[in-house]
């Protein structure tokens, strides 16, 4: 995951993500039977940098209330 470079940045970053997790076990739900296990590797990486920008976030959220 890059660093945004501010919390607009970071929402955007992770609403893409987001987006492409949800169209990815859509296309996975209309014909399981052909995706591997490979397949969810990708949307296991995507969770994972969202869950690292919603701390992120956070984080800045809580430097700019100080």
């Amino acid at each position: 995951m890059r660093k945004p470079d501010n919390i607009d940045d970071a929402l955007r970053h992770l609403q893409t993500l987001l987006l492409a997790i949800d169209k990815d076990i859509g296309n996975y739900l209309e014909d399981p039977a052909i995706y591997g296990t490979e397949f969810f590797e990708d949307i296991k990486d995507a969770a994972l940098d969202a869950h690292l920008l919603v701390t992120w976030v956070k984080d800045n959220i809580k430097g700019e209330s100080k």
